[in-house]
This record gives C-alpha cells, sequence and structure tokens, in this order.
C-alpha cells in the first residue's frame, strides 16, 4: 500500500499500523506494539497431525497471545481435507497449555480463520475435560461427534487455567446457534454440506444444554459465541473466558486511535471482503474510529461477495477489489503485493485528483499538499483466506 501510495506521486506523510482483529496476523500486531518476542511448539492440527505453531509472549513476558489459526486453521488444510465434522481445535488447547508452561498470567486469543466447528471441544479435551457418551465412554472432541455427548466430566480440568484470565480476540458478533450462527453463517468456507451443515446445528444445540446443565454456564446467545465454529462460546463455557473484540485488543495496543488523529483518508483492507465484513472485523472497526473524527475510509479487497451496504453504513466509502482481471487464487495469493501496490497507486490518484479539484474550484489556488494519508494494513497471515 505505502508503495503505491508513493507511485502515485502523494509526498505527504504516511503512517502505517499494523492491525487485525483476532485472526492471522494478531500475534504480529501485538508482539510489534509491545516489544514482545514468540515461542514456537509442536502441536496438533485440524486433523490431529503434528505441526509448528508458534505464540507471543507480550512485553513483560507475562501475557500470552494465541492465534488459534496457528494450529487449527483453515490455511492448514487442503481443500479436499476440508469437513468440519472431522476437524478439532485440540492443537489450540495444547497452544494455551504451552504458554501457561511459559509463565503466562494473562492469555489472549484471536479466534480468526478456523477449520473446526466442535464448539471448542477439541480445545477442551486437551485441557482436560473429558466428553462422555450414553454408555459413559470418553467422546473425542471435533464437530462429528457433538451428537453423541452426553456429557462433560470437569473433574480432570488443568489446574493451571483456574486463576488465568483469558481473553478472547473475536472478529464477528455471531451467536452460537440459528441463521446467523456457527454452523449456518461459517460452516460453508469450512467445507460443510448442507446436509453438514444440519448435523453441527443439532450438535452445537447438544453442546449447548451440556453447557448449561454440567457446568452452569449458558452462553449460545453471547455476541462471539458463534466464532470459530463455536470456539468463542467454548472458551467461554470451559475457561471462564471474556470475549472482546478483537480489533479493539489490538487498536488499544497499537495506538491507532492517536495515530489517526489530523489523517486525511485511512486506507484499511481485508482478503475477502462480505456482508460478515461489517461485524467487528477490521474494516468496520476502522471506519468506526475514522467517523468520530470525519476521516473518509477506503478498503481494499482480495475478494467483494455480496452486498456491502452494511459496510458503508459503518463508514467505509468505498471498497475496491485488488484483482486486475480473470485468474486462479493461488497466482493472486503469490502477487497480492503487487496487486495492492497498483491498485492503492489508482485510489489515491483519484483522491488527489478529486482534492484538487474541490481546492481548485473554491480558491482558484494550486493543488493542495494533504497533511496525511494514513494506512492501515489488515491481517498479516501466512496462507489463509484472510490474507
Amino acid at each position: 500500500m505505502e508503495a503505491g501510495i508513493r507511485a502515485a506521486g502523494y509526498d505527504g506523510e504516511i503512517k502505517a499500523v499494523p492491525m487485525a482483529d483476532g485472526g492471522d496476523g494478531t500475534i504480529d500486531a501485538l508482539v510489534a506494539a509491545t516489544g514482545g518476542v514468540t515461542q514456537a511448539v509442536t502441536v496438533a492440527d485440524p486433523l490431529g497431525r503434528p505441526v509448528s505453531a508458534t505464540f507471543g509472549l507480550l512485553g513483560g513476558g507475562k501475557t500470552a497471545v494465541i492465534e488459534m489459526a496457528q494450529a487449527s486453521g483453515l490455511w492448514r488444510l487442503a481443500p479436499a481435507e476440508r469437513n468440519p465434522l472431522r476437524t478439532s481445535t485440540k492443537g489450540t488447547g495444547e497452544l494455551i497449555r504451552a504458554a501457561l508452561e511459559a509463565g503466562a498470567t494473562s492469555i489472549i486469543v484471536g479466534i480468526g480463520g478456523s477449520a473446526t466447528v466442535d464448539g471448542g471441544t477439541g480445545m477442551a479435551d486437551a485441557m482436560g475435560f473429558r466428553f462422555l457418551d450414553s454408555a459413559s465412554n470418553r467422546v473425542e472432541g471435533n464437530g462429528g461427534n457433538l451428537l453423541k455427548m452426553k456429557r462433560i466430566d470437569p473433574s480432570t480440568f488443568c489446574p493451571g487455567l483456574r486463576n488465568i484470565r483469558i481473553r478472547v480476540a473475536c472478529d464477528v458478533d455471531n451467536p452460537l446457534l440459528g441463521p446467523q450462527g456457527a454452523a449456518t453463517v461459517f460452516g460453508p468456507q469450512k467445507g460443510a454440506t448442507p446436509d453438514m451443515i444440519d448435523t453441527l446445528e443439532k450438535g452445537l444445540e447438544n453442546l449447548a444444554r451440556l453447557w448449561e446443565h454440567d457446568l452452569g454456564r449458558a452462553v449460545a446467545d453471547l455476541p462471539g459465541a458463534g466464532a470459530a465454529g463455536g470456539l468463542g462460546a467454548g472458551l467461554v463455557a470451559f475457561c471462564g473466558a471474556e470475549l472482546v473484540r478483537g480489533f479493539d485488543l489490538v487498536a488499544e495496543a497499537a495506538g491507532l486511535d492517536s495515530t489517526m488523529e489530523g489523517a486525511d483518508l485511512v486506507l484499511t483492507g481485508e482478503g475477502r471482503v462480505d456482508p460478515s465484513t461489517a461485524y467487528g472485523k477490521v474494516p468496520a472497526g476502522v471506519a468506526r474510529l475514522a467517523r468520530g473524527k470525519e476521516i473518509p475510509v477506503v478498503c481494499l479487497a482480495g475478494e467483494m461477495v455480496g452486498a456491502l451496504s452494511e459496510l458503508h453504513e459503518a463508514g467505509v466509502a468505498a471498497v475496491f477489489s485488488i484483482s486486475t482481471g480473470p485468474t486462479d487464487r493461488e497466482t493472486s495469493m503469490r502477487e497480492t503485493a503487487k496487486l495492492l501496490s497498483h491498485t492503492t497507486e489508482q485510489v489515491i490518484r483519484l483522491w488527489m485528483s478529486r482534492e484538487a479539484s474541490a481546492v481548485l474550484s473554491l480558491s482558484k489556488g494550486g493543488v493542495p499538499s494533504p497533511r496525511c494519508v494514513e494506512l492501515v494494513e489488515g491481517s498479516r497471515g501466512r496462507r489463509g483466506a484472510d490474507q
């Protein structure tokens, strides 16, 4: 984006702020903002295979930041492997345990970009919870087993988590169940067919009843409960976590609000811009802050799907696709930097032309030198859909 701004001939001030909303890039954004460090550990991927995943320790070493996508993300799977009846958040639970062993007393868990719809049961498995069927046999935590679960046994729950504060960085407001819930809205992007969605919905309904009966927690209707295939609700029910807007957590750590002061234009972006973008994701959060300062916001998108009226109502003036013609996803991902730069240049040329025209019509003066263009980068994901 910054290269594109300069290519357009803009010679004013540019401020680049790494930003994330709980998905890919959250570790990088928070570690960079606080002067922290990262650590790598071996955990299970969504299908139980061992992989290397990273978590961050923020400046001071007492707060850990975890991206569930590092272990349980969609980017870990080939398209043919995507099946939320089989996938599990077990590796996310293993990351939480690793953070505890590293000395963390507070944990931030970013839950965007998941490959799962298991209500966090895989994560709970790794934390010591046991799921039992009608014959009191143990059931593994995954999306396909949710309907088999008849009881939750917390007796072997990891004791190290009892006094830990866990904040869940959510990027959406969706409840657990219903037409806006985890299975219906997010299941298809994780590989769910219509029949799978029905099975997952019934399974999550069963799990919600068990949470209330066995753990005394009614969490299905919490905003964000449906995030990451119900991991949002699961972290609250199993671990007593707090659901917090992921964007707000990162924006506060990065000082975005104060950095935005005095800007003339804000640029932001997301890999896939669709109607859900208006609900807690980076572009909507950026627009909310910018609107209070009367700064226009332009969003660049790798892909645009569906109506964007709610995003416009949230304060995004316009959305532009970075695609320059028919191409496949792999090529687009490989050439993201070039495409972003090219599209940004065109946006800035249009903006500078409009600014110049407005000033000339009012004052007959020369072309203005705008004070500042604010550049807000989207999640710096590795291979997920949100790059």
